[in-house]
């Protein structure tokens, strides 16, 4: 589900133009307002497999299940929906899909503190999104990407209040 995730790293510029969004944070404010316009549209107590922030808006990976032609089981499919400047929008595309899932209730992070510890570990970090992923038991894990001038690229894995649980180089 990291599309939302390449298409940020690109839009940054992994390269060179890095520095150029220094002081840019992803929109981690905007995605309570996004989930609540979706809600609003399409009903309450969806069932999400990512909901990301990048410096420009929002994405949100939603599950839908749907009765396998036979009827006998469930197939499960992925939407996507893009939150920007506070509208909302889908290509309508459904893709089948599978793993762990999550409600919007399960995401808990504070937009006050979830990159300080980012900011005092690491040199000029620029962290281009924040992706809310479910944990496999209704719970959700959040990550952040984060580049650096050289063009290094982390995958920091944070608690709501922005903790560092783990750090891996992709």
């Amino acid at each position: 589900m990291r599309i939302a995730r390449l298409a940020a790293l690109m839009a940054v510029g992994i390269g060179g133009c890095v520095s150029s969004a220094e002081n840019a944070r992803p929109l981690i404010t905007d995605i309570p307002e996004a989930i609540s316009t979706l809600e609003s549209t399409i009903g309450s107590g969806l069932q999400y497999f990512e909901v990301s922030a990048d410096l420009k808006g929002v994405t949100l990976v939603v599950a839908e299940t749907v009765k396998s032609d036979s009827g006998d089981a469930l197939d499960m499919f992925a939407k996507t929906y893009r939150y920007e400047e506070s509208e909302l929008t889908s290509d309508g595309e459904r893709l089948p899909a599978e793993g762990a899932t999550f409600r919007a209730a399960a995401i808990d992070i504070d937009p006050a503190k979830l990159f300080n510890q980012i900011d005092l570990e690491l040199f000029t970090p620029v962290i281009i999104d924040v992706a809310v992923q479910g944990a496999g038991d209704g719970s959700a894990i959040v990550d952040a990407t984060v580049v650096n001038e050289k063009g290094g690229t982390l995958l920091v894995l944070l608690s709501g209040d922005g903790r560092i649980l783990g750090v891996q180089a992709s």
